[in-house]
């Protein structure tokens, strides 16, 4: 893998990311959603942005620190310090915007108690593991992938019982749901394995960036359509 692989694999997703984000501003501007919805917008804009920042890292290795070299023999060297956090913030952002859409005030107490523990867990981890400028976090990845999919499942529970049924269409939590939804079960098994993401392996590496790239681009085509979609109704 050399640079221009690089820059095959991540611009396209760095594209549908700003694209997602513009989509989700344009939703902003045409409608008056809800608090939890311009947050979404927000947290898009955040992550195009640690995109755009974390792109360091490759480039220098890629180019033999002819770019960036005041990284080389630092712990920065490597981007697993922004990427841990961001993953972090992540699962703990997109948790709880779909725990604030059930109705059920018991799931929703035990969800938000899980949730802070996972934070205090999944910080305490990154500090004591020695993972978090080495490696990416597996803590994280694994309790965060299964409250994510939890709180995404117990939501369709409570959708099929509601009204909302029928008016999917131009509902946007559905949208975010199934993109994420795909994303994270496709994802998180090949992220269990992120230590064999070396040069060397390339059958690891081609599958790994293969993945990505295309549930990234299903991810985030999921909350463009959305955005235009919902952004239509009154």
């Amino acid at each position: 893998m050399n640079l221009n692989d690089f820059l095959a694999n991540t611009l396209p997703i760095t594209i549908i990311e700003l694209l997602a984000a513009l989509a989700g501003s344009y939703f902003i501007l045409k409608t008056k959603p809800k608090t939890r919805d311009r947050y979404l917008v927000l947290y898009l804009w955040i992550t195009f942005i640690v995109e755009v920042i974390g792109a360091y890292a490759p480039i220098a290795y890629f180019t033999e620190y002819k770019y960036f070299a005041f990284v080389e023999d630092t712990p920065f060297r490597r981007n697993h310090w922004l990427y841990n956090l961001y993953t972090l913030y992540s699962y703990l952002f997109l948790s709880c915007y779909f725990i604030l859409q059930l109705r059920n005030k018991k799931w929703k107490l035990i969800l938000n108690v899980i949730l802070v523990l996972f934070g205090i867990s999944a910080l305490l981890n990154l500090i004591f593991s020695g993972v978090y400028f080495d490696g990416e976090a597996q803590f994280t990845l694994l309790i965060g992938t299964l409250i994510l999919v939890i709180s995404i499942i117990l939501f369709y529970f409570e959708l099929l019982q509601s009204d909302l049924i029928l008016q999917l269409k131009k509902f946007l939590p559905m949208y975010i749901s199934v993109g994420i939804l795909v994303f994270s079960l496709c994802v998180t098994p090949v992220d269990i394995f992120s230590k064999y993401f070396n040069v060397e392996n390339t059958v690891y590496v081609d599958l790994r960036n293969n993945v990505f790239l295309y549930t990234n681009i299903f991810m985030y085509s999921m909350f463009t359509i959305g955005f235009i979609i919902c952004s239509r109704k009154t």
